[in-house]
């Protein structure tokens, strides 16, 4: 029996609604009969009653659910989580506002199964808006490419990533961050040689609302670029990739609705 961890992390400005549907795409995936699925949830301070029900609704199907009595953050939750994992070969990363399409976790499985020298798989993703539009988005196009494209855009959509155990019992935490942990995280995989891919096919919904602007503090940018500046600096020392970071700081310094243009064009291609 082949065991396989989902780590999920949920706080109290989630929504009651999309968390349920992200469950649900998670618990509804189905999986040869050797694999067994362990949801890992991470609930990230108090949460509101909404939130409560739900989490007591599912909680005989889910593995462990690990609490805090404050909010620490995704990085300090996602680590609770990593700490308390069991067995398990491979381990997914999951939102608690997206939705994994059916057949995601078995598509990826049979990728790494097939090529055992990739650690870390994304896939494309819908990128869902509140108007009810959609754009498909892929990510890079294996490891070479992730390698050299990571100072402009991450290789992966974090919230498709399944990783395999030995990236975690090698690098061990998310870097803390209060913020970019994903990125943080990236840069330590490349630098310590761990192999990115991405499948093609859209496997997953990702949410964009308004709330995912308003996430985008200016604090949260001057972390951002600390961490690409850091990151780059460490993969690649002097170098004119710095002129990256600094261009996606202007652009978050910016007015939002120069930022949602940017967002949807071709620069993101």
């Amino acid at each position: 029996m082949l065991h396989v961890a989902v780590l999920m992390a949920l706080y109290s400005g989630d929504q009651a609604d999309p968390f349920e549907r992200a469950l649900l795409s998670i618990l509804n995936q189905s999986l040869p009969d050797n694999y067994k699925l362990n949801v890992y949830l991470g609930i990230d301070g108090p949460i509101p009653p909404e939130l409560e029900a739900i989490v007591s609704k599912y909680q005989s199907r889910l593995h462990c659910v690990s609490r805090s009595t404050t909010n620490a953050g995704l990085a300090c939750t996602l680590n609770r989580l990593i700490a308390s994992r069991g067995d398990e070969t491979y381990f997914f990363r999951m939102d608690a506002d997206d939705v994994s399409l059916p057949g995601r976790f078995a598509a990826q499985l049979a990728y790494l199964q097939a090529t055992p020298d990739v650690d870390i798989l994304g896939t494309a993703i819908w990128e869902c808006n509140a108007d009810g539009t959609r754009r498909l988005v892929r990510f890079a196009k294996g490891a070479e490419d992730a390698r050299q494209r990571i100072d402009r855009r991450v290789p992966v959509a974090h919230p498709t990533v399944c990783m395999h155990r030995r990236v975690l019992d090698r690098l061990g935490n998310y870097p803390e961050r209060l913020g970019n942990e994903d990125i943080s995280m990236w840069f330590k995989c490349l630098e310590a040689g761990f192999r990115f891919d991405n499948l093609p096919d859209p496997w997953l919904n990702f949410t964009v609302t308004d709330s995912f602007w308003k996430r985008r503090s200016l604090r949260k940018a001057f972390i951002e670029f600390h961490s690409y500046v850091e990151g780059i600096w460490r993969l690649y020392g002097l170098t004119w990739r710095y002129i990256f970071p600094l261009a996606r700081l202007i652009l978050r310094l910016s007015p939002e609705w120069v930022s949602r243009q940017v967002y949807a064009s071709r620069l993101r291609a």
